[in-house]
């Protein structure tokens, strides 16, 4: 179930446990699970006295400020996965330049950099390029709590990939584009329910900014992906509750509120109906309710893929600590029998949810078909699967989320289904979602998002371009 936890997921103790940690090896017995924790290696550097070498940041374009400790290239390769030494080196100058912006001070030009005219040309080009980057710094919206974080989000704005992206297509190191006019969305970088849920999880603190910019990529996804409370109101006799309308008859004239009959204009109005009266409703309000299967198979093991996992229910999850949409959350691999559906209905379940989710999967294959055809079966018998609850009604969409290699193993959903696939293409998949009118989006391992849906194929983010 849970990477901090042996407890079985299943509930059940005639099943080996899927869900556990992935440092630590179980085996069954008759009666109960003997587990063995996993022990590092009595082997490391320190056995042969190894002494860690000091980075050398006497060459960054921007001046050493003192006051502030300068990230390593170490707690920057934790934080990014990003290895290439240009890159790390950038990251540096730009935790600088917003530590100076933080204490106001806008001279950060390392002296060995400030005589322009003595600089080679290839220095002057870089001069230009970083100074108009760095300068617009200090008058823009910059998301994070610390240098470090600012300076990571700066960096996944202008480079054009990470360290990892390029490594899979065998591509060379690519300098970052000083060009990129910085331009964060607010709105998802300081809402409050999505940070909030950035500190229940380890892969989430470790990697919280690369996560925040897919979560403003998840709000491009178009109206299919946005959730939404819905509310109905209803005119009747009596109600405690009341709300402004428009004027429909003559015999509201006692719901008329007194300020508007001291319009020098009343009786042209009161004629026209030109006039709000207050009238008593019954307002009912349906929240949102998604379905959502995550594949567990071991081929979702990637820090990548799991870090789009995080963005995805991060997103999602926030609606339902607003107690506006309600998620039936399940693990999935091939077999019904080991889906297990969790209610999440406001903020403590949430929290609750994100204490045993885990972000190491190690399931086997996969039969998509099988499964969201019997969870549609269970939607229609008015339960789902473990939990007795009616959805009849409100046919809840069912969101898929896998990396693209599962066999689907049928030829027709029977029910609305949304997917995300992860750096994997499945167009069988894509055909199938689209023909239910639901919507399938695809994640490439270059960044780039695209979404198929009856409309056609959307380009939602562009991802950073292959060179040619």
């Amino acid at each position: 179930m849970s990477r901090y936890t042996g407890a079985s997921y299943w509930g059940d103790e005639d099943y080996d446990d899927p869900y556990v940690s992935p440092y630590s090896y179980s085996k069954k017995s008759k009666s109960k699970f003997t587990s063995y924790s996993w022990q590092p290696s009595i082997w490391s550097n320190y056995s042969y006295g190894y002494k860690a070498v000091e980075d050398d940041n006497s060459s960054l374009f921007v001046k050493d400020p003192v006051t502030y400790l300068t990230p390593t290239k170490e707690d920057i390769k934790i934080k990014t996965n990003i290895w290439n030494e240009k890159s790390l080196l950038t990251i540096k100058e730009l935790a600088r330049v917003c530590y100076l912006k933080m204490v106001d001070e806008k001279d950060y030009i390392n002296e060995m950099y400030s005589d322009f005219e003595s600089l080679s040309e290839s220095q002057q080009v870089d001069y230009t390029a970083k100074k108009e980057l760095y300068d617009s710094i200090f008058d823009k919206f910059i998301p994070g709590n610390t240098p470090l974080e600012q300076a990571i989000a700066i960096f996944r704005q202008i480079s054009s990939s990470s360290e990892q992206q390029r490594a899979r297509l065998g591509e060379q190191d690519e300098d970052a584009d000083f060009d990129t006019t910085l331009n964060f969305d607010r709105q998802v970088y300081c809402d409050p329910d999505i940070n909030e849920q950035l500190e229940f999880n380890e892969l989430s603190k470790e990697r919280k900014m690369d996560i925040l910019s897919k979560i403003s990529i998840v709000g491009k996804l178009g109206d299919q992906f946005k959730v939404e409370k819905e509310v109905s109101e209803k005119i009747v006799s009596n109600s405690d509750t009341y709300a402004k309308k428009i004027m429909r008859d003559y015999a509201q004239f006692s719901q008329i509120e007194l300020y508007q009959k001291m319009f020098p204009n009343f009786s042209t109005k009161f004629l026209t109906k030109d006039l709000t009266v207050n009238v008593p409703i019954d307002r009912k309000e349906q929240k949102q309710k998604i379905i959502i299967l995550l594949d567990y198979s071991g081929s979702m093991d990637e820090d990548e893929k799991q870090i789009w996992v995080n963005a995805i229910l991060i997103d999602r999850l926030r609606y339902v600590m607003r107690e506006e949409a309600e998620v039936f959350f399940s693990y999935f691999v091939d077999s019904t029998k080991q889906l297990k559906f969790h209610h999440l209905k406001d903020k403590e379940d949430v929290t609750k949810f994100w204490t045993w989710f885990s972000n190491r999967p190690n399931g086997g294959c996969t039969e998509i078909g099988t499964i969201t055809e019997y969870v549609s079966k269970c939607v229609h018998e008015g339960h789902l699967h473990n939990l007795n609850v009616n959805l009849i009604e409100e046919k809840p969409e069912i969101l898929i989320i896998n990396d693209g290699q599962d066999r689907v193993g049928i030829e027709k959903f029977s029910y609305k289904v949304n997917a995300i696939s992860l750096l994997e293409y499945n167009p069988e998949l894509k055909d199938l979602c689209v023909k239910t009118g639901g919507k399938q989006v695809r994640v490439e391992c270059t960044g780039k998002v695209t979404s198929y849906s009856s409309e056609g194929e959307t380009v939602v983010d562009e991802g950073f371009k292959q060179k040619s």
